[in-house]
């Protein structure tokens, strides 16, 4: 069962040939950049999904790739996602080129999207950049089409574009479909799955939601762009975001390839969990170490995940323990992130998956008190005495606090303005706070400050420093006074 989407607006799909401007218009009513643009043809592949906001109302728009695609298995793919649009669609915007006119292959597409849908459909006449191409809009072939009147527009120059939305929301209240306002709710939580080319990301997106809603085949490179879509799990909204495989930057060939690993590593930082995709069938490669390394500077939650389990052969009880020690003996720096093992052909453990983001990303957001944090500190400096970075002196350490989330950060605060932990003591005890309070899928974040010695140069805080970057204030203690050598100045008298 394909899960719900996370809210029902009224959809409006982009349809048309290739190369007629359909994607460079979605990116100018999404106001974002996410679909590539190139002048090859079908670069667009799968459905683009965005959210377009006017005059505080907002509904959807969705970007197909140019239906006139060959008979092979992308271009069949590529029709089939259109078609699917198409049906889902509230309002169909059948886009032609203003410039050239209408040709032959736009009155056979326009025939054939009436057979899907034979109702709102209107006509947009594209790239007309300026007013000397009006006339593009008005030609006696354009209303062969059965659409009637085109409505121009350019998405390079935006001319047009604000009576092409006052006409949309006309129409989508003229058949029933009126947009909701839109209101800042909560930022949906964002998972995407990053892997190299063919490991299966498409099929487990699809798997995990229920329907076909990415192209899927055997050849590399399917998916072009970073696919969004938001669904409802667990009372809450989650966007799940498919990737283009990553390959090395050397054999990366410039162009679309490159455009998709940019919007690659952007879909990265805004993600909240990362699902590391491998290859069960295989063992890990050296991109597959590149992209952990990658992922663990990204400071995101992360989750390991083995697909194609299924077809591993000679499964033994022990086969998981094995290939799990494999994982953790290449990506040793990446112990903390949990791993699950799935099948994309079977379904196996593929909803498990959205359990364990949502754990993980709960776990993002934990805040420890500062007693509790201070507990396990004295621990470590009782099984372990702190190592300075250089030289025989044991810094002192002053107390620890958390400052931090998303991922979790915490301070050190040390005495002496030269004393330095050493880095391996500062994993002994970010090993302890894990085992403490697990901080499952999460990178931690132990960073150092340093207070000078002199007692004149420090604040009194009775919680320690760290207390005042996790409250943001100081409380101070009275300062002590001498009363003996105060009656002796003062001759004896007594306050």
């Amino acid at each position: 069962m394909p899960l719900h989407p996370h809210r029902k607006l009224p959809s409006v799909a982009l349809v048309g040939r290739t190369n007629v401007g359909k994607s460079t218009l979605w990116n100018r009513l999404t106001e974002t950049g996410r679909a590539i643009i190139s002048a090859e043809p079908h670069t667009t592949r799968d459905r683009n999904y965005g959210l377009v906001k006017w005059k505080g109302l907002m509904f959807e728009i969705v970007d197909t790739g140019g239906m006139d695609t060959e008979s092979d298995v992308i271009g069949q793919g590529i029709r089939q996602q259109a078609e699917r649009a198409i049906k889902d669609a509230d309002l169909v915007l059948f886009v032609i080129d203003g410039r050239d006119g209408v040709l032959v292959q736009d009155f056979e597409l326009a025939r054939d999207v009436k057979k899907i849908s034979n109702k709102n459909i209107r006509l947009l006449a594209n790239k007309i950049d300026n007013t000397k191409f009006l006339s593009g809009a008005s030609e006696p072939d354009i209303y062969k089409l059965g659409f009637g009147e085109a409505l121009a527009v350019s998405a390079t120059t935006s001319l047009g574009i604000g009576d092409l939305l006052d006409d949309i929301l006309s129409n989508l209240d003229r058949i029933g479909k009126p947009c909701p306002s839109y209101e800042t709710d909560e930022k949906a939580m964002s998972i995407v799955l990053v892997g190299r080319p063919n490991v299966g990301k498409s099929s487990l997106v699809n798997r995990i939601l229920g329907e076909e809603r990415v192209i899927v085949s055997p050849i590399a490179h399917t998916t072009r762009e970073p696919q969004d879509t938001t669904i409802h799990y667990q009372d809450r909204d989650i966007t799940i975001v498919d990737t283009a495989g990553m390959r090395k930057r050397a054999n990366i060939e410039k162009g679309i390839e490159e455009e998709s690993i940019e919007r690659n590593e952007k879909a990265i930082e805004r993600a909240d969990v990362a699902l590391l995709v491998f290859d069960a069938t295989q063992d890990p490669t050296v991109q597959d170490r590149h992209l952990a390394g990658m992922l663990e500077e990204s400071s995101k939650g992360l989750i390991l995940v083995a697909n194609k389990w299924d077809l591993v052969k000679d499964k033994e009880t022990d086969t998981s323990i094995r290939y799990e020690a494999l994982i953790r003996q290449l990506f040793p720096f990446l112990n903390w992130a949990p791993m699950v093992f799935v099948s994309a052909l079977e379904g196996t453990r593929a909803t498990k998956l959205l359990d364990m983001a949502i754990e993980v990303n709960n776990e993002r957001d934990r805040h420890i008190d500062y007693n509790a944090v201070n507990r396990v500190l004295k621990y470590c400096i009782q099984k372990m005495k702190p190592l300075a970075s250089y030289g025989p002196k044991s810094p002192r350490i002053y107390d620890v606090a958390q400052v931090g989330h998303r991922p979790p950060e915490f301070l050190i605060t040390v005495h002496g303005e030269k004393d330095n932990l050493h880095p391996n003591w500062l994993k002994f005890f970010e090993k302890r706070l894990r085992e403490k309070f697990k901080f499952s899928g999460t990178p931690i974040v132990v960073k150092v400050r340093h207070l000078p010695v002199a007692k004149s140069n420090k604040k009194r805080n009775v919680h320690g420093p760290g207390m005042e970057a996790a409250v943001g204030k100081i409380r101070e203690k009275k300062k002590l006074v001498n009363q003996t050598m105060r009656r002796q100045k003062h001759g004896g008298r007594r306050y």
